[in-house]
Order: C-alpha cells, then sequence, then structure tokens
C-alpha cells in the first residue's frame, strides 16, 4: 500500500475541522503577526499590474494635490464640530490609506501620529472580519478602535475607518482619528497614576463595527455613552468622526470618478513606495556607525523610581538597526509601560517632525528601521499590563531618535532639517474630572499638553511653547474657553518663568507655568502624570544643559477668591512668590511630583504646574553675550545664571556689556573645568560601582550586565523576569507609620 496517498474522506475532515475552529474561537485578541510588523504590505495583484506600466507623474501630483484638500478641508470642519478639548485644540487627523492598510495621505495638521499607527487595526480587520458573516465589510461600515493593543497609541485616542469601495472592491480605507479624552477609566480622563491594571483603563475597544450603512448603531452609541464620564461628548465626537469619514468618502469617490480607479489605487500605493524607498536612500547616505543614548523614567506615576530605557541606533547600509534591550522590566500594576508598536510609532514621528521635516508622516518612512527587544519589559510590554500612560516611554525614544540623528547627520554632505537639541518631551497637563457648572459629569484634559518647548537650533535658539514634540500645527487652547466650560479660572495662565529653559551656546525654547483655582460647590477635582521631577526629562546636545525639573504645587484650606478679594495684595500670579513668601494665613503649601493622583477640591483651592523647557545646544560659554543680555531683559533668565552660568560681566542698571571682563571670566571657568578633569580610567574606578545603589529603587541594565534589575524585587535574566508589583504608596506609608508608633511605644 502506497502510504503517501492521501485519504480524500480525512482531507475533507480536516477541512470541516479548520472551519469549526476559525468560526469558534475562544478569544479573538491581538494578533502578534500584525501587532509587531510595521512594514509595508506587499503590493497585491492589481496593484502589480497598475505599476508595471509606466506612471504619470504629473497626474499622481495633482491627484496626490486634490486628496490632501480633502483631508485638510475634513480636519478643519472637524475640528469645529467636535466635543472633545483635545481634539478642539487639532489633537486628531485624517487619513487616507491603501485597501491593505498603509497610510499613504494624511492631513497636514494635528497629530499624523495618530493615523500613522493605524495600519494594524485595518489589517486585523480585513484578516478577522471582513470573511465572518457576523461581522463582514460593506459599504457605509465604519470601525471604531481605542485599544492601542490593535493599533493607535493609547486607549484615551479613539478613531473611526471606513472602507471606499468601488464596483464591490475595497480600493481604499479612510480614517478620522482624535484624543477623545474620557472613556470611564478609573479616574476621570482615561489616563492618571492610580491605573492598576489593563481594566482600570476604561473603555478597550477593539475595532468595532459602531457605523452601518452610513448610521451610528444606537445600540452602541447607547453602550458607548454609559462608559463614560462625558456622554454627550461622546454621542457629538462620534457623529464628527462620521461625518469627516463620510465627507472623505464622498471625495475619495469624486477623485475615482475623475481620474479612474486604477489611477487611484496606483497613486495610493506608489505613494506608500516613494516613502519607503526615499527613507532607504536617506539612511543609505549616512555613514555606517552607532549612537547610544539612555534616558531614565524618574517616577512609576505612583512613586519614584528610575526606570532605565536604553536605546542603541546602528546604521548599516540602508537600514537602522534600533536596540532597546537593557530597559526596566514592565511593571504589573503601573501604567507606564509601552507596547513594541508605541516605540515604533515614536521613531516615525520623530523623523518626520524632526529629522525629515519634508517628509510625510507615515509607516513607510520606517520601513527601513528593525528594533530588537527584551519582550517583558517597558519598551515591549505584554498585554497583561496597563498602557494608559504609555506616552512616558514614547516620548523618550522621540528625543532619543533626535540626538542620534543629529550625531549621525553631523558630517553628512546633506541635511533635511536644522540640527537641534531635544524637543521637550512630557505631557505636562492638568487632567479634570466631576461635575460642572453647567451640571454636566465630564473628565479630560486641558489644552496646556500641548504647549511644549522647542530645542535650541545648530543656529538659533528654540521655540517657546509653541507645540508639542508629537504635533508640529496643533493649538493649546484659550483659557476663557475652558473657563466658560469647567469650574475653575486660570488663576495663572501661560506665563514664562526665569531659569525655565536649556541653557547653551543656543537656548532652548521656554516654558510656562500655570494654575488652575476651582470655584463652585460640585465635586470637582485635578490630577497630573508626569515624569521629570528628579531626573530632567530632555537632554541637550553637544553641551547644551538640560531641561529643568518640575515639580507640583498645591495651595489647600482656604478659600483664594475670599483672599483676594478682601487682601488682593497677598497674591501674585507667580509659583515662586506664591510658594516661596507663603503669605496667606492658615493655607496649607504643598509640593509634590509631576504625578498626582486625583483627588476633589473644594472652592477656592489652587493647583498649580509647570509646561517645560527645550534642550539648550553648545558650550553656554559660546553664546553672544547680546543673546544673554537679551534674555535678561525679557525676563527668561536671572542675573545671577547670566554672571555665573554665562559668564557676562555687565552694568547692572543699563546691562551695559564689559567685553574685556567677559572675556577673563569666561577664561577663568574654562579654566575652573580644566581642573575638575579626571582620567578615564580614574573616573571609571571611582564614579561606576557594580551595582545600583541599594538606596535607589532601579529598573534595567547595569554596565554590561545582561540581567535587569528590578528594584527591590533583585535581577534576573529577560526571560525569567518576576512580575514586578509594587505596593500602594498609602499601604507603604501605613506600615511606616505603624512601625514608629510601635518603635515609641
Amino acid at each position: 500500500m502506497n502510504t503517501n496517498t492521501i485519504n480524500p474522506d480525512t482531507t475533507d475532515d480536516q477541512d470541516l475541522v479548520d472551519r469549526f475552529l476559525s468560526k469558534n474561537r475562544a478569544f479573538l485578541g491581538p494578533d502578534p503577526e500584525i501587532q509587531r510588523n510595521h512594514h509595508v504590505a506587499p503590493r497585491s495583484a492589481r496593484e502589480e499590474e497598475i505599476l508595471s506600466t509606466t506612471q504619470d507623474s504629473n497626474l499622481y501630483a495633482e491627484i496626490r494635490s486634490g486628496l490632501r484638500a480633502a483631508l485638510d478641508e475634513t480636519f478643519k470642519i472637524a475640528e469645529m464640530t467636535v466635543a472633545s478639548p483635545a481634539a478642539q485644540c487639532a489633537d486628531m487627523s485624517t487619513g487616507y490609506f491603501t485597501a491593505a492598510g498603509d497610510l499613504s495621505l494624511a492631513s497636514t495638521r494635528g497629530v499624523a501620529g495618530f493615523t500613522v499607527s493605524l495600519h494594524y487595526p485595518i489589517r486585523f480587520i480585513r484578516k478577522y472580519f471582513e470573511t465572518d458573516d457576523t461581522v463582514k465589510i460593506n459599504e457605509g461600515d465604519g470601525f471604531l478602535l481605542n485599544d492601542a493593543h490593535y493599533g493607535g497609541i493609547h486607549s484615551p485616542d479613539q478613531h473611526l475607518f471606513m472602507p471606499i469601495f468601488h464596483d464591490g472592491v475595497i480600493v481604499s480605507w479612510c480614517v478620522c482619528a482624535m484624543h477623545e479624552g474620557e472613556i470611564g477609566a478609573r479616574v476621570p480622563g482615561g489616563m492618571g497614576p492610580m491605573i492598576e491594571s489593563p481594566w482600570d483603563e476604561g473603555l478597550r475597544g477593539s475595532p468595532i463595527k459602531m457605523v452601518e450603512n452610513y448610521a451610528l448603531k444606537t445600540d452602541l452609541v447607547t453602550f458607548m455613552q454609559n462608559s463614560c464620564r462625558e456622554p454627550q461628548t461622546m454621542l457629538a465626537d462620534l457623529k464628527a468622526r462620521l461625518a469627516a469619514c463620510c465627507r472623505m468618502e464622498r471625495r475619495g469617490k469624486e477623485h475615482i470618478e475623475r481620474y479612474g480607479v486604477d489611477s487611484i489605487i496606483g497613486f495610493l500605493r506608489s505613494n506608500v513606495e516613494y516613502m519607503r524607498d526615499e527613507g532607504r536612500r536617506r539612511i543609505a547616505e549616512l555613514p555606517d556607525g552607532t549612537v547610544r543614548t539612555q534616558f531614565y523614567i524618574d517616577d512609576t506615576m505612583r512613586e519614584p523610581a528610575l526606570m532605565k530605557v536604553m536605546y542603541c541606533f546602528t546604521v548599516k547600509g540602508d537600514k537602522v538597526i534600533v536596540d532597546l534591550r537593557g530597559s526596566s522590566p514592565e511593571l504589573f500594576n503601573r501604567p507606564i509601560n509601552s507596547l513594541l508598536s508605541t516605540q515604533v510609532l515614536g521613531v516615525a514621528i520623530t523623523l518626520a517632525h524632526h529629522i525629515w521635516p519634508d517628509m510625510p508622516c507615515a509607516q513607510a518612512i520606517i520601513d527601513c528601521f528593525e528594533f530588537i527587544t527584551d519582550p517583558g519589559t517597558i519598551a515591549d510590554c505584554s498585554d497583561q499590563v496597563p498602557v494608559a500612560l504609555c506616552i512616558q516611554p514614547m516620548f523618550k525614544i522621540m528625543t532619543a531618535a533626535e540626538l542620534a540623528f543629529a550625531k549621525l547627520y553631523f558630517g553628512a554632505p546633506v541635511k533635511y532639517g536644522k540640527t537641534k537639541a531635544g524637543w521637550f518631551n512630557q505631557p505636562a497637563a492638568i487632567i479634570y474630572g466631576g461635575v460642572t457648572q453647567h451640571q454636566d459629569s465630564c473628565g479630560n484634559m486641558c489644552g496646556d499638553l500641548n504647549g511644549m518647548a522647542g530645542g535650541a537650533k545648530c543656529d538659533e535658539d528654540g521655540e517657546h511653547s509653541i507645540a508639542p514634540c508629537f504635533g508640529a500645527n496643533v493649538d493649546i487652547g484659550e483659557s476663557e474657553d475652558a473657563e466658560e466650560q469647567l469650574p475653575f479660572i486660570y488663576a495663572i495662565s501661560k506665563r514664562i518663568w526665569p531659569g525655565n529653559c536649556g541653557f547653551g551656546k543656543f537656548r532652548g525654547g521656554a516654558a510656562y507655568e500655570y494654575g488652575l483655582m476651582r470655584y463652585g460647590e460640585q465635586p470637582f477635582g485635578f490630577q497630573t502624570f508626569t515624569g521629570g521631577s528628579y531626573f530632567p526629562s530632555t537632554f541637550g546636545l553637544y553641551g547644551g544643559y538640560a531641561c529643568p525639573t518640575y515639580g507640583t504645587v498645591r495651595v489647600r484650606g482656604k478659600n483664594l477668591f475670599k483672599v483676594m478679594k478682601e487682601t488682593p495684595e497677598l497674591f501674585e500670579a507667580s509659583m515662586a512668590s506664591i510658594m516661596n513668601e507663603q503669605l496667606i494665613p492658615g493655607a496649607e503649601y504643598s509640593s509634590h511630583s509631576m504625578a498626582v493622583a486625583f483627588e476633589l477640591y473644594p472652592e477656592g483651592e489652587l493647583f498649580m504646574t509647570s509646561q517645560g523647557g527645550g534642550g539648550g545646544y553648545g558650550d553656554v560659554l559660546d553664546r553672544d553675550p547680546e543673546l544673554v543680555i537679551k534674555d535678561l531683559e525679557e525676563g527668561l533668565i536671572r542675573d545671577v545664571t547670566a554672571s555665573d552660568l554665562y559668564g557676562v560681566v555687565y552694568d547692572p542698571d543699563t546691562y551695559a556689556i564689559d567685553e574685556k571682563e567677559t572675556a577673563a571670566r569666561r577664561q577663568d571657568i574654562r579654566q575652573g573645568r580644566l581642573k575638575k578633569g579626571v582620567s578615564w580610567d580614574y573616573f571609571m574606578a571611582t564614579k561606576v560601582s557594580p551595582e545600583p545603589p541599594p538606596a535607589v529603587p532601579f529598573f534595567g541594565g547595569w554596565n554590561d550586565s545582561e540581567e535587569l534589575y528590578c528594584g527591590p524585587f533583585g535581577k534576573a535574566l529577560p526571560s525569567a523576569l518576576p512580575p514586578i508589583i509594587l505596593p500602594d504608596p498609602k499601604d507603604v506609608e501605613i506600615q511606616q507609620l505603624k512601625a514608629q508608633l510601635a518603635a515609641r511605644s
């Protein structure tokens, strides 16, 4: 008997089993094959047929202009109709994708990073829903997503997709993506220090068919509204997204009718391939080499700690290998873990906004990048840990990429953007929640998140609080608009204060402080969720200083509205004056890190914090003394900074510079630096320890050890990491107080 003969009955049985299993999954979770692949999809047979013939570049340029105009037109309309405060500040994006899900074109305004990360869910939808009889993909359908494990950035972002059909075949996808904010998480605003598990993160929307036949499904809309603190905002924004997608679909079909479907398919694909190939060409221009850098997240959002995030960028031919090994282990019950897809996105945003600003922001420009990680770490976490604040490590890789490419491009003959120091990289925003003066429940964040300062450039100073590192064309909102809708006033509104920038030959942009004062008797509170209070979050470049460290301060226990009315001279709109002078009797003054858990605040209590400055570029002693005096006159620095740090000698009354004395003082400072210098061997012998200091809760690689340190949990190889479950800080404090009482008895 021939044993190689296939039994047809067995084959039929296997097909039956395969069909049964495909339709009876216990759980349709995230697909690692999709989520770990950021590369451009291969050409479809139709794309191959279209692009195998000679293409008309002028025609494609005309199509590009028309579709981009459609995206920008739709973006502006959506921005004017959404209810989410973040989206009203342009924290949103619109885009067109190929049929396979590769981003081909995004709006010129807004946060392009939203659309860059959406090839993952489109691929998921096509793979799992297109042949599923209970879902299907039909004309007029719309799919909603907010779970980062299926794509996107983090759960407060919600995105609506719509397929564009022609003759019954999907030829493209369009999307309206935005930061929604309130999703029914444990704390208002969808992200905050108190989140301790994925189930604390609120709505976890894997791709959901929210729209059928161009209409929102009432049952699912009701579910979404019942899952959050802002039901009216949720409904308004769902309608705005749907209207945007319908408009983009209509404009897409108009282009198909005008230019022909093959021309549109060919353009969408060729635009993706152009970005992919141009990215490779630009990398191939660079000399082979490696740049290493490391950052530290200094707060778990519940307690201080040093969590290392390691980055090693290696250029080899037309490829870049990004090695993240040595980064901190993931934290099982803290929300600052990030997925690998989040780290990939951070590099894409940096390339588009800071390194190659002439290139569109799309995943195709990082097709030539490969990532190496230790799974189960803060840079490549598992599905079991919360990721609501994954922007913390994502912003770190953005600055790391900025600095790495500044060095890689230093000697390159062709540069595509100015070399500059790091943009400020922390989401320094106040999140609020409770009941408004209009008796509506709410939970969202202030637009001040977007007011990040720019890094110093190679030939000029950085911009003040102009835009976030993740979006070049967004807004910080108007204080008066927020005050009309929410029960607080800006007691301090966007005030730049001295020293809040990275010093250097060219200084980084300065940041502003702001403070919210509660009014009304209804329950309402604040929180923050930012690092950089103990260890600078943004570095300088080529000798430039890092940004300062920042904290949050509060004045509680007194109604400051009454104080301001009765004794207005006691109040000055300045964090430094309020906290240093402490003029209000009976008030409780306290300072904290930039990660403060949510609390309710009575009327008249004040919550203050600051945005951050950009990194400096070059040696402070090379700064033009005239620019130092200009900074003094504008209130960006104080006299002691001009004199002791920059070494400028001047008349304190007239600001006239003594050039001879300035040169002498700067020479003295340089000589003092040389006297402090030590040899490399001496430094390694005296300053480098074999292990982290025992008093520091350190997480990550140390020296060249293959093991990762896990704070108080010891150390282990990446493949053998224990679940790191940190105790509640309140429980720790209670145990400490009990121990003190026991010691006294």
